[in-house]
């Protein structure tokens, strides 16, 4: 019976020593796996700030540009189209857009061009004259590289 008894702690203890062994291999692979997830969520998170960041800043530039539309617009229905344009031939103005209160745009060119054009309508023809209006800013000034350009 001692001899049993014997055998039985023996292969009590070897299993302990086995589960040991996993135990302490498991715990290096559980450090492993935890950091390589650390590191992909990094990776995610900083892909995620990259994009709204781009994000940001395309809404910038459509936010300028549309402030600067609207103020155009504003012009052209306060003013009327053909104000500021010669009779006949071409003419060119430089301006500052006023589009709030502490927001100019510089250097807003308005070129006119007025055309001379002949109507016929029921075989009646009449003579009039076409302004054509184009109006063109330094995008620069609405935060990005070219030219904002709006034209009848």
């Amino acid at each position: 019976m001692a001899r049993s008894t014997e055998v039985a702690a023996n292969a009590n203890s070897q299993a302990q020593i086995k589960l040991r062994a996993r135990r302490h291999r498991q715990r290096g692979d559980a450090l492993i796996e935890a950091l390589v997830a650390t590191i992909l969520l990094g990776v995610i998170g900083l892909g995620q700030v990259y994009a709204v960041g781009r994000a940001m800043v395309a809404q910038k530039y459509q936010k300028g540009q549309s402030l600067a539309v609207q103020g155009i617009r504003a012009d052209l229905q306060g003013n009327g189209v053909a104000n500021g344009c010669p009779a006949s031939g071409n003419a060119t103005v430089s301006s500052v857009l006023t589009l709030g209160a502490d927001l100019q745009l510089q250097g807003l060119q308005k070129t006119c061009t007025v055309t001379p054009v002949t109507i016929t309508v029921n075989g009646v023809s009449k003579a009039a004259t076409l302004p054509i209006v184009q109006y063109a800013v330094a995008a620069d000034t609405l935060f990005g590289s070219g030219t904002l350009t709006v034209e009848n």
